[in-house]
């Protein structure tokens, strides 16, 4: 017996603990822009472009080539404050971390991240 369209309860978490500590929850700003639940309007918040600029995970050899697999230092990645405001004071280039994740809004589908946090706050990071 199989069950047909399984996926719909099945879900991925996020290890958002690891991540943050990996990172060092230091990220710099990028973009934003409002965010509104299409299911619940009355979630309201700013969807965040962050880069990572820093990664301490350890992921490996490449099994193929046997090289080490690269870290995701000065990649890019999108995260949705709910917060209730449609902006927040940051600007491109400055530095924040994130603050409380919501694991039950925040998943994994194939290789798409769909993160929730609480809230963001802006830090000064002094540049080498």
């Amino acid at each position: 017996m199989s069950l047909n369209n399984a996926w719909v309860f099945t879900e991925t978490k996020f290890k958002a603990e690891e991540f943050l500590k990996n990172t060092g929850n230091i990220y710099k700003f990028v973009s934003q822009r409002p965010y509104v639940s299409k299911k619940d309007p009355s979630e309201k918040g700013v969807t965040l472009r962050l880069l990572i600029t820093k990664d301490n995970t350890d992921y490996g050899s490449d099994k193929k080539t046997g090289l080490k697999r690269d870290s995701n230092t000065l990649n890019n990645f999108d995260v949705t404050i709910l917060n209730g405001k449609e902006h927040i004071n940051v600007q491109k280039g400055e530095y924040v971390r994130l603050i409380d994740f919501i694991h039950e809004k925040s998943f994994v589908i194939g290789f798409d991240l769909i993160l929730r946090f609480r809230d963001v706050e802006k830090i000064n990071v002094q540049t080498k």
